[in-house]
């Protein structure tokens, strides 16, 4: 029985199917690094954007504050000029 049994090409079938096997494992456990990065991402914005969505209602919340004081100011410069006596 030949020592190699093969295609010729210089390595058993069963070299060659352990070799496949072992750039699908490299692969699988570059995959896994790659997954748990993409996880760690996914965490870290998801809370940029909570944290973002709160400062949106902050910001809402205070430009509601500053209409009511425009309109305020408004109303009083408005009751100012409509009152002024008529210049001559």
């Amino acid at each position: 029985m030949p020592e190699n049994p093969g295609n010729g090409h210089g390595q058993s079938r069963l070299d060659r199917l352990e070799g496949l096997m072992e750039l699908r494992i490299n692969d699988h456990l570059q995959f896994e690094q790659e997954h748990k990065k993409l996880l760690t991402a996914q965490v870290l914005l998801t809370e940029r954007v909570e944290d973002t969505r709160a400062m949106i209602r902050e910001l809402a919340e205070s430009q509601r504050h500053s209409d009511e004081r425009l309109n305020a100011l408004i109303a009083v410069v408005d009751d100012l000029v409509r009152k002024r006596p008529p210049q001559p």
